[in-house]
C-alpha cells in the first residue's frame, strides 16, 4: 500500500505530502489544474517516467519519495533480499534530480540502486490503467497473465518456467559439448594415426642424443684407424720388450763385479717390463673396442635421420614426441567422454521435456477451464456495469513452447447484439475498454491483494448510472486493496473513502504550481456540487451531492 507520497520542485508541485489510505482514494479537479501531474511525479519515483524536464522552474534540486507498506508474504521483498536491501520494516523509493550535477539519483531504503531495480519493485507494487487500459489490455501477451492469475496458477507457472530455464540452460549445454565433440572428431583420424605412428617408431629415452653420441664415436674410429694400426704394430714387434730383457741380463752379470749399485736400475727395468705388459694388455683391450663397423653407422644414420625427421613432421623437439603423444591419447580421451556426457545430456533433456510437456497439457486444460469460468463471470459484471448485450470469450491458442506453456490467449468480444467476435483492444470504444478492465479486476479481486491499483479517468466517455455502478465496482475493489482514481464524475468520486482536490495557485515566486488537499466531509460536499454544476453551485448542486454521499 502506498501509505506517503513527498513531492518537492517537480514540474508545477513545489511542496506537497500525501497521506494516502487504504480504500478508494479519489482525485478530483477542473480540468487543466495538473491532475496528471501527480501522476507523472509518482511515475518518476515508480521509474516508468524518466523524461528529463521534471525539475520545477528555478528549482535545483527535485525529489519524489514514495513509501509503502507491504505484507510479510509480498515477492517484493525476495526481490530487495537479491539486491541485499532490508525490507522488513516500510520500503522507501526515493529518486532526486540535481540540476547542476544534470543527473538523476535513485534509492530504496537510502540504498542507491539502479533504476531497473527501481521498475521491478514497482511493477510488484503499483498497477496503473488509463482509460485505454494500456499497460494491460492493449497489451494482449498480458491476456495469459490475467487468465493464470484468475485460474491461480502461480505455482505450477513458476514450476514451469523452472524446467523451461533448465532445458534451456541443458540444451545450451548439449549444443556446446556437440560442437567441441564435432571440432575434435574431425581430428579423430589423423590423431589415431599419428599416435599409432609415434608409438611404432618405439622411441626410446633421450635416443636422439644417445644415437648421436654413438654416430660420432664411430665416425672418430673410422677417423683414427690408420693410427690404431701404428700403435698395434709398435707394441706388437716385441723389439721393446727384448731390449729391456738383455739390458737387465748386463746389469746381473755387472752386478758380479761390482756389487748391489746396480740393483737400482735392474729393479726400474723390471718395473718398466711389467708396466710395458700391462700397457701393451690395455691397448689390446682398446683396440678390440674400436673395431669399426661400417653397417653399424648406417643403421644408427638411418635411425637418427628418421627420428629427426618425426620430430619436424609434428613441429616438436623429438624429446617432446612422448608427450605429445599424451596430449593426443588425451584427445581422444576427451573425444570418448564427450560421446558419453552428450549421451547423459540427451537422457536429461529427454526428461526435462517429458516433465515440462506434462505441466505444459497439464495448463492447458487447467487454462480452459478457467477460461470458461472466467467468461462467464465477465459477462455477469459486465451486466451489471451497464453492458448487456456484450459477449466475452477467452480465446486459447496453442504457441511455440516458451516459459509459460504452450498456449497464446486472447480476449475476444462482442459488444452488439448480431455483431462478431472481434480483439478487445480492437473493437472497444475507451468507455468500453474502462468498464472490461474493471470486470476483470473484479473478477482477481482476491488474486490482487497488497497491490496498489492506480485509475487514471477509468470513467471517462460514461456517466449517470454507468459512471455509477463504475465507482460502486471501484469501491467493492478497494475493500481488499488500495486504490487511487483520477476522476472527472461525481458518481466515482461519490463512492471513494477519501477525496482530495487538486488545485492550479500562484505561488510566492508568481509561478503557477499545483495543491493537492485531502478533503474534510464538507468541503467534500462542495467539491461534489461543483462537479455537478460547474463553477455555480446551487442548492439543487448541494442536495443532489448530498444525496450521492448518502
Amino acid at each position: 500500500m502506498l501509505s506517503l507520497l513527498t513531492i518537492k520542485n517537480i514540474l508545477l508541485i513545489d511542496e506537497v505530502e500525501l497521506e494516502f489510505k487504504r480504500g478508494l482514494n479519489t482525485l478530483t479537479g477542473e480540468t487543466g489544474v495538473g491532475k496528471s501531474v501527480l501522476l507523472d511525479c509518482l511515475g518518476f519515483v515508480l521509474g516508468w517516467n524518466n523524461r528529463s524536464q521534471l525539475l520545477r522552474d528555478e528549482a535545483k534540486i527535485g525529489e519524489v519519495v514514495a513509501e509503502f507498506h507491504v505484507t510479510p508474504n509480498s515477492e517484493v521483498h525476495s526481490v530487495l533480499r537479491e539486491a541485499g536491501i532490508n525490507s522488513e520494516a516500510a520500503i522507501i523509493i526515493r529518486r532526486s534530480i540535481n540540476k547542476s550535477e544534470g543527473r538523476k539519483r535513485n534509492f530504496i531504503n537510502d540504498k542507491s540502486v539502479s533504476l531497473d531495480l527501481i521498475r521491478r519493485v514497482s511493477s510488484i507494487l503499483v498497477e496503473l490503467q488509463d482509460q485505454t487500459g494500456n499497460q494491460i489490455l492493449r497489451q494482449e501477451q498480458s491476456h495469459l497473465s490475467i487468465l493464470d492469475k484468475f485460474a491461480g496458477l502461480g505455482a505450477s507457472i513458476s514450476e514451469i518456467r523452472k524446467l523451461w530455464r533448465k532445458k534451456f540452460s541443458i540444451k545450451a549445454e548439449l549444443d556446446q559439448e556437440i560442437s567441441q565433440y564435432e571440432s575434435i572428431k574431425v581430428q579423430k583420424d589423423y590423431l589415431e594415426f599419428s599416435i599409432q605412428e609415434i608409438t611404432d617408431f618405439n622411441i626410446q629415452v633421450d635416443e636422439e642424443q644417445k644415437l648421436d653420441s654413438k654416430r660420432k664415436q664411430l665416425k672418430a674410429i673410422e677417423k683414427n684407424k690408420e693410427k690404431f694400426d701404428e700403435i698395434n704394430k709398435l707394441l706388437s714387434s716385441g723389439e721393446l720388450e727384448s731390449n729391456i730383457t738383455r739390458a737387465i741380463k748386463l746389469l746381473d752379470i755387472i752386478r758380479q763385479s761390482v756389487g748391489d749399485i746396480v740393483d737400482k736400475p735392474i729393479s726400474y727395468l723390471d718395473q718398466t717390463l711389467q708396466d710395458f705388459d700391462l700397457a701393451r694388455s690395455e691397448t689390446a683391450i682398446l683396440l678390440d673396442s674400436q673395431n669399426f663397423d661400417n653397417y653399424e653407422l648406417e643403421t644408427i644414420e638411418e635411425r637418427l635421420f628418421k627420428l629427426r625427421a618425426l620430430g619436424r613432421k609434428y613441429n616438436v623437439k623429438t624429446s617432446e614426441l612422448f608427450g605429445l603423444m599424451d596430449g593426443m591419447a588425451s584427445q581422444l580421451t576427451d573425444l570418448n567422454s564427450s560421446q558419453n556426457k552428450i549421451t547423459h545430456l540427451k537422457q536429461k533433456l529427454s526428461r526435462i521435456d517429458d516433465s515440462y510437456n506434462k505441466m505444459a497439457g497439464k495448463l492447458s486444460v487447467l487454462r480452459s477451464k478457467a477460461a470458461k469460468q472466467l467468461d462467464y463471470i465477465v459477462v455477469e459484471e459486465l451486466k451489471y456495469l451497464k453492458m448487456p448485450d456484450c459477449v466475452f470469450k477467452t480465446e486459447i491458442l496453442p504457441v511455440k513452447i516458451g516459459s509459460r506453456g504452450v498456449d497464446s490467449v486472447v480476449f475476444k468480444v462482442i459488444t452488439n447484439r448480431g455483431g462478431e467476435f472481434g480483439k478487445l483492444q480492437a473493437i472497444s470504444s475507451g468507455g468500453e475498454m474502462s468498464r472490461f478492465l474493471l470486470a476483470l479486476k473484479v473478477c482477481l479481486t482476491d488474486k490482487e491483494q497488497g497491490t496498489t491499483m492506480i485509475f487514471d479517468e477509468i470513467d471517462k466517455g460514461i456517466g449517470g448510472a454507468t459512471a455509477d455502478a463504475v465507482g460502486r465496482r471501484l469501491g467493492m475493489l478497494a475493500e481488499h486493496s488500495q486504490i487511487i482514481v483520477v476522476t472527472h464524475s461525481p458518481q466515482v468520486a461519490a463512492h471513494g473513502d477519501h477525496q482530495w482536490k487538486v488545485e492550479k495557485l500562484v505561488g510566492n515566486d508568481q509561478f503557477p504550481i499545483t495543491n493537492i488537499t485531502e478533503l474534510t466531509p464538507e468541503e467534500r460536499l462542495t467539491e461534489l456540487a461543483r462537479m455537478l454544476a460547474g463553477k455555480e453551485i446551487s442548492s439543487e448542486a448541494l442536495a443532489a451531492a448530498k444525496k450521492l454521499l448518502g
